[in-house]
């Protein structure tokens, strides 16, 4: 038996329903590749050089930082204005790391990655300073007289890397430019993380194996074991700085 014709209207209203089905389909699609293409055209809005300044102010603090930790050599009977200059410089890294991770918040010039490796950068620069304050609070739970001659050996190591930072952290706003000098820096920094590791190695040994004569010297050569350790890290700290910014010289840029 065959069926009759569908009654017009009925068809019409069929089609008209179908039609709005796959514009209801195809919609949502439209809207992720529109997304997609306007996130990538982003890449070509200007981006802004605050970071730039951020990171120049951080990679100051750092140098401020180890400096005052030179100082100690020559002043520790002011060792307890010099851990309140650290503690005050370390608020201020820290405000800093805020700004930069408020920013990048509201950056959308960047991709994921990009923002992840400037936070990263930015966390590793303020752990550098914090290092550098918590050895010297160390140091003010110790009772002595003189600079530890563990934290004399450590200084102008620590010194000379954050000013090594510093500078290549300047060359970071034109890195076509200055890509050579980056990479001298980068070089520079790994080779005086391999002395503080020396360093690191031969105070832990003397440190480990001296047979103590007075029970009381016990407690202050653990302590002491517990700075030669946070300054070792602080050198790490320093090198992971000089392998992101080598990152970013891979990359071309920030």
């Amino acid at each position: 038996m065959k069926m009759g014709k569908m009654p017009s209207g009925f068809a019409a209203t069929l089609r008209r329903v179908e039609g709005e089905t796959k514009v209801r389909r195809v919609f949502p699609i439209a809207t992720i590749m529109f997304s997609s293409v306007l996130h990538k055209m982003t890449v070509f809005l200007p981006r802004e050089n605050k970071f730039f300044d951020l990171f120049e102010e951080l990679a100051d603090k750092a140098v401020e930082a180890a400096d005052l930790l030179v100082d100690l050599g020559t002043k520790y009977s002011v060792l307890p204005q010099i851990s309140e200059q650290l503690r005050m410089l370390e608020e201020d890294a820290d405000s800093i790391v805020h700004q930069i991770i408020q920013g990048l918040y509201y950056d959308h010039t960047r991709v994921t990655e990009e923002k992840g490796d400037i936070r990263y950068f930015a966390h590793n620069l303020d752990n550098v300073i914090d290092g550098i304050e918590k050895a010297v609070v160390r140091l003010s739970f110790a009772q002595r007289q003189k600079v530890p001659d563990q934290v004399i050996e450590f200084s102008p190591i620590i010194k000379e890397a954050s000013e090594e930072i510093r500078t290549a952290v300047h060359c970071l706003r034109d890195l076509k430019c200055e890509e050579s000098t980056l990479e001298a820096c980068c070089i520079r920094i790994n080779e005086l993380e391999n002395e503080a590791d020396k360093v690191n190695r031969k105070w832990l040994r003397i440190l480990m194996t001296t047979p103590v004569e007075d029970p009381n010297e016990f407690l202050d050569r653990l302590l002491l074991k517990e700075i030669v350790e946070i300054l070792e890290d602080t050198m790490d700290q320093c090198e992971d700085v000089a392998n992101i910014m080598e990152t970013f010289r891979l990359k071309g840029g920030i």
